[in-house]
């Protein structure tokens, strides 16, 4: 019966923790891609973690000029981050970071052009 459960408690808690996104039309051109990273958030307000069908948070918000990286962590399962608009696009990997520089003010909404909208996310610029 826990077993149970825990795999039902699952995708609620990857709901509550699913990642933040980005679209829009203007968001600079400073993105970076590197390898490794350690996965997780590192306690970074400007960090999203790439998961198993989820980000986590699904949605940031940060200030004008703000850098945001997503760490992948997925078990070994590929993922990529889209914006919706296209503009921007990390590649597709299973493990590594992805940093991206928001130079206007904004809604961005993102996904994994893998898994589609379910595995998606917003990045709100203030």
């Amino acid at each position: 019966m826990h077993r149970f459960s825990t795999i039902l408690c699952m995708p609620a808690l990857a709901v509550l923790a699913a990642c933040g996104g980005s679209g829009g039309t203007d968001m600079g051109t400073n993105a970076t891609d590197t390898t490794g990273g350690s996965g997780g958030t590192n306690g970074s307000p400007n960090a999203v973690l790439v998961g198993n069908n989820f980000f986590n948070p699904s949605s940031t918000t940060v200030a004008t000029g703000s850098t945001v990286t997503w760490t992948w962590n997925s078990s070994g399962v590929a993922h990529d981050v889209v914006f919706n608009d296209g503009s921007v696009e990390s590649g597709v990997k299973s493990s590594g970071t992805f940093s991206h520089t928001f130079s206007v003010a904004g809604t961005f909404p993102y996904h994994c052009s893998i898994h589609g909208i379910p595995m998606s996310g917003t990045i709100i610029v203030k």
